[in-house]
């Protein structure tokens, strides 16, 4: 069965962000390793990017020797109004008013052809920066290559054709994810511990490197903690309601519940209606969404995220567009490095960084520390653009 869900993910040609870093694709349920032992951790995969592949860290202030002839407006073709992705726009609307120049955006509510028609509205208008989040690069990439070849800067979340790349190791999210639960359960179970764990495998290939991650890193606590439930979920919390719901009826003695944020919270009120004591529990998701971040200040059951700083993230993207249309060198990755976010402290430590993006962005210590910047490119060198997924060594 494994090997038929890593098959149908790398058929599979939806973009890894449709799930946030995760996005927004409905999947069937498929179920997988039932009360089955976690296997040794298996290597992490080596970074992608053709020639690419290993870059030097990013070098701030650096003048690109030629100021491009574009407008001093900047747009961000947006698929949904997903928690993460309206946190983006906010971010990057205020690195164009920081900036001043004019901001543009729009949702395609997931739908390809109003996302293309948005695009081409913003080239049309015209725009310095496009900012995309893939959905369907077949109709997309014509497009994008024409605002490369025309000398607009164009991020891609995850995705190329791109000046610069938001880069994500998804199978470092996984193990951190895997790894802190098996910790958890070391330190408080004796290392004997079920596992339920909602995958995103049909989404794409890369999620199944975030399953193995997981695996990976659950077994750094031994033999002892045992994959109980596998099943693929929809990232709403009504989709982990109704699965955890099935799942406690299966498996009394659950332990630990992984996943995305979305459906671990509805997991977590299942589980909450169910009246089964939750002092002895741990549950973890992925993305840092409101619910999952107030569910952690309050102790108890739900103990951690692992979250990416997505205001943030939109200004600095707001940021570098402003630079490149000034000439100025910019990243050509960003990385979106995993946040293990479990204790109030960390929470208020997280919400505050997001909260003020320009005092962290001018710091630049600190927003490498959420976000590590590589590689060089500007107008003058437009051509060096991505073809390839990058994946951070």
């Amino acid at each position: 069965m494994r090997e038929e869900m890593r098959a149908n993910a790398q058929r599979s040609m939806t973009s890894v962000l449709r799930i946030g870093i995760v996005g927004l694709a409905t999947m069937a349920l498929l179920a997988a390793c039932s009360n089955t032992a976690v296997e040794d951790p298996a290597p992490a995969p080596a970074a992608s990017g053709g020639a690419d592949a290993s870059l030097e860290a990013f070098v701030w202030d650096q003048d690109g020797g030629e100021v491009p002839d574009l407008p001093a407006r900047i747009s961000w073709a947006n698929t949904s109004n997903a928690e993460f992705f309206l946190a983006f726009t906010k971010g990057m609307e205020a690195a164009a008013a920081d900036r001043d120049v004019e901001f543009l955006t729009a949702i395609a509510d997931d739908n390809p052809e109003k996302n293309i028609q948005q695009i081409e509205s913003f080239l049309s208008r015209g725009v310095g920066a496009l900012m995309y989040q893939p959905l369907d690069m077949a109709s997309q990439k014509p497009v994008l290559d024409k605002a490369i070849a025309d000398g607009i800067f164009v991020p891609g979340l995850i995705s190329f054709p791109s000046s610069l790349q938001i880069a994500a190791s998804q199978y470092d999210i996984g193990f951190t994810q895997g790894k802190a639960a098996a910790d958890w359960a070391v330190e408080n179970l004796g290392g004997e511990a079920e596992v339920h764990y909602f995958n995103l495998d049909t989404v794409g290939p890369q999620l199944v490197l975030r399953h193995d991650g997981v695996l990976a890193g659950l077994a750094t606590g031994g033999p002892g903690i045992k994959v109980v439930s596998d099943l693929g979920t929809g990232i709403s919390t009504e989709d982990g309601f109704e699965i955890m719901t099935t799942v406690l009826q299966a498996n009394p003695g659950l332990d630990i519940v992984l996943g995305g944020d979305s459906p671990v919270v509805g997991a977590f009120k299942a589980i909450e209606q169910s009246g089964m004591d939750m002092s002895n529990m741990y549950l973890s998701g992925v993305d840092g969404d409101k619910q999952a971040l107030a569910l952690i200040k309050q102790g108890g059951a739900y103990k951690a995220s692992i979250a990416f700083p997505w205001q943030l993230m939109g200004y600095g993207i707001g940021q570098f567009s402003a630079d490149w249309l000034e000439g100025k060198e910019v990243p050509r990755v960003m990385v979106a490095a995993p946040t293990l976010v479990n204790s109030p402290e960390i929470v208020d430590e997280f919400l505050a960084a997001n909260a003020d993006p320009a005092s962290v962005f001018k710091d630049r210590d600190r927003f490498e520390e959420y976000l590590p910047l590589l590689g060089q490119i500007s107008y003058a060198t437009r051509t060096n653009t991505w073809s390839t997924e990058y994946v951070p060594e």
